[in-house]
């Protein structure tokens, strides 16, 4: 039990580091980066990583919770991470508009890169309820979370990569 916290604090102080760094790398004005590949490359490399501590937080609590994803309700998980997804970012454009919550993100990036990895968490989550779906019954989790993270990463490679050329 004491290493699973463990673990999962570290994985979390880990996100919270990655949005400090984020909001350092965008408020230093020195750092002048002219590509456009490279800074795509970088953010690719950052939001693989974060996929990655993720895929991490998943895994520590499914080392701890035997069943996990063993659930009916995993076939059908998909549909109610997609509805999550959507009633919280829902919310938090109604909150950015209704709330001070923008000079709040103006004053303080490193919350908005906090939202940022809420999103991205749950995201991978859907990746992987549909994985789930989609593979196997008698794959091991492992290479679920392989698979999730392999096909986030293609996915963002993809969206930074390709869809900007057209």
């Amino acid at each position: 039990m004491k290493s699973y916290v463990i673990k999962q604090v570290v994985s979390i102080l880990t996100l919270i580091l990655f949005a400090f760094i984020a909001d350092y790398y965008i408020r230093e004005g020195n750092i002048h980066i002219e590509s456009v590949v490279l800074k795509q490359l970088i953010l690719f490399i950052g939001v693989s990583i974060l996929l990655f501590v993720c895929n991490q937080l998943i895994y520590n609590h499914a080392k701890k919770a035997e069943g996990f994803m063993h659930h009916k309700v995993w076939n059908k998980m998909f549909i109610v991470i997609f509805i999550w997804v959507m009633i919280s970012f829902a919310v938090f454009i109604f909150l950015f508009f209704v709330t001070p919550l923008e000079n709040l993100f103006s004053t303080y990036k490193w919350i908005m890169f906090i939202v940022a990895d809420y999103f991205i968490f749950f995201i991978n989550l859907f990746v992987l309820s549909i994985v789930h779906k989609l593979v196997d019954v008698s794959v091991k989790l492992e290479k679920k979370l392989l698979i999730t993270w392999a096909s986030s990463s293609l996915l963002v490679a993809i969206t930074l990569f390709i869809l900007p050329s057209f």
